[in-house]
């Protein structure tokens, strides 16, 4: 089949890991299919420039428009981006558009709807955020990573899970990878990173807990997400065996020897963390609307996670906290098993789909 022929769709994400991932996941599986072609609309990030070069998409990349009261011409750069938007999707005549969140989006939102084109939204979190609630008036469908459905309109959305890509499924040999880290596969192999809302707090736990942390018989693999020489001394002057990175960009890998993660309740993270079935120690980020406090709670209260709220106390009474999970983590791990907030499915994929054949 001619590319010309092909159905048309566009993807516009915002410039977090938790809004462009799930839009990747949706462009993977969807170039899958013999008769779909995917552009992508992404803001202007190394990170995800890199991946959409490895996956080999075309995409164009978009200024951040948000439309502020302090910013008197936040109207202006609007209404420029939303012409630009407009043009974009006139030019390519697509058939569908995939929103992912993200105040970037929005312009590419409402120019979709202006031309009549099919829109899906996928919302990651719990709670539903600001541009959904947006989108909802607009969406032909929306697709929900949590079965929550208060405050969405029952006609038109989905519990359809949070789609993956395969580079953060596949599996390695675990022996293989503790060799290629010179760790011992006796010990069990903690994995601490904080994700794109920022890791300070959690390099906190480490450092202010390194004495009590020298005690177990233990070995980290830590993202710090900043400069990770410091980190990586403090770990060899306590003699903790452990391998220190700002970045690293094969997670599979990690999560293959991961026998306990301790990071955020990003709704990426959390969906990782369930597909591999591996008991975390969870810190929200207790800004940004607090969403990812919702998302945690769903684990939580499944018996799927630890809970630690990000706060001075907690920092001097992570010890005991740890011993407890430690003790626990089994049975965090067994309740893990329980439920899925994954799209192993591909539902995403088939409601877009369904949308450009108009099929209800």
């Amino acid at each position: 089949m001619d590319k010309t022929d092909k159905i048309k769709i566009a993807i516009v994400t915002g410039s977090t890991g938790g809004h462009f991932f799930p839009g990747l996941a949706i462009g993977e599986q969807l170039r899958n299919k013999n008769n779909v072609d995917i552009s992508f609309f992404v803001p202007h990030k190394n990170y995800i420039q890199k991946w959409l070069k490895k996956k080999e998409f075309s995409f164009v990349t978009i200024p951040y428009a948000r439309l502020s009261c302090k910013d008197i011409f936040s109207p202006l750069k609007f209404i420029y981006v939303f012409f630009r938007a407009f043009l974009h999707l006139v030019h390519k005549r697509f058939k569908a558009i995939v929103i992912t969140g993200s105040y970037t989006t929005v312009p590419y939102l409402l120019a979709s709807k202006v031309l009549g084109i099919k829109i899906f939204v996928h919302e990651q979190n719990y709670k539903m955020g600001k541009v959904t609630k947006l989108s909802k008036y607009f969406a032909d469908k929306i697709a929900i990573t949590f079965p929550v459905f208060e405050g969405y309109p029952i006609r038109n959305t989905f519990h359809t899970g949070f789609p993956l890509i395969k580079d953060f499924t596949e599996n390695f040999d675990k022996s293989k990878i503790l060799k290629d880290f010179g760790f011992s596969s006796k010990r069990l192999t903690i994995l601490v990173f904080g994700g794109s809302q920022g890791a300070d707090f959690l390099n906190r736990l480490i450092t202010e807990n390194v004495s009590y942390l020298k005690g177990l018989d233990l070995q980290f693999l830590h993202l710090t997400g900043g400069t990770p020489e410091k980190l990586q001394r403090l770990y060899d002057k306590n003699r903790i065996s452990a391998k220190v990175f700002k970045f690293y960009f094969d997670m599979a890998q990690l999560y293959s020897c991961a026998d306990v993660v301790i990071c955020r309740a990003g709704a990426g993270t959390l969906t990782e963390i369930n597909a591999w079935k591996i008991p975390a120690v969870i810190v929200p980020y207790p800004y940004a609307g607090a969403h990812q406090a919702f998302n945690a709670s769903y684990f939580e209260e499944r018996g799927g996670c630890a809970v630690i709220k990000q706060n001075e106390k907690n920092l001097k009474e992570f010890p005991h906290f740890f011993d407890n999970f430690l003790k626990n983590r089994s049975e965090i791990q067994k309740n893990m098993k329980n439920f899925s907030i994954v799209d192993f499915e591909e539902k995403n994929t088939n409601l877009i789909l369904g949308l450009v054949k108009n099929e209800k």
